[in-house]
């Protein structure tokens, strides 16, 4: 493979609920990480309970595994929010290859853009997951725009995944309520303050 070629390949999986065992197409690729399946069931073994019937929002979606478990374990609806070309591949297929099609809506935009787009159409989520490329200070920033955002209700949880080296808090007006560590994985769980 060379610089900057990807590839499409099948190394994760559907954690639990209704898609359980359901391999997912992932891109692999010197710029692209997704979430491993061990973070996944992390963040949603914390998660578990209160996800069902909620709308979720996956920004910097990739191949939707996130809002894919969050589909498989009962959420009513998911949107998804990614502009590389070969993620988007993979997202579309998974999507069709989970029959989930009904239940989600993909935006090829940057998520900036994405987030306006979703803004100005109306609507809003109780769970907003991210989880942006490493070295860019792209999670702290993201997280500053959907602290005054009208996408997000008061008690809309985001999840944001980001490297030890991006400090992700003090983020008026939210407040970090969790954080986690997994080996090189930082996840920082928001809610707005009060």
């Amino acid at each position: 493979m060379s610089l900057g070629e990807e590839r499409i390949l099948t190394p994760l999986r559907v954690i639990s609920g209704t898609l359980k065992r359901k391999k997912l197409f992932s891109v692999k690729g010197r710029s692209l990480r997704p979430t491993s399946d061990r973070v996944r069931e992390s963040v949603f073994d914390i998660l578990q309970g209160i996800i069902e019937g909620r709308r979720v929002l996956d920004l910097f979606a990739g191949t939707g595994a996130m809002g894919i478990e969050a589909l498989s374990r009962g959420a009513l609806a998911a949107v998804f929010i990614e502009n590389h070309p070969s993620s988007l591949d993979a997202l579309r297929r998974n999507l069709a290859a989970c029959r989930l099609e009904g239940v989600s809506e993909v935006l090829a935009k940057e998520a900036e853009e994405g987030l306006r787009f979703l803004e100005e159409r109306g609507g809003n989520f109780e769970f907003i997951f991210l989880d942006p490329p490493y070295g860019k200070g792209l999670a702290r920033e993201t997280v500053n725009k959907l602290a005054e955002s009208a996408i997000l209700k008061p008690e809309t949880l985001i999840v944001a995944e980001h490297s030890p080296a991006e400090a992700v808090e003090g983020i008026f007006p939210l407040e970090r309520v969790d954080f986690r560590r997994y080996g090189s994985t930082r996840i920082s769980f928001f809610r707005k303050a009060g």
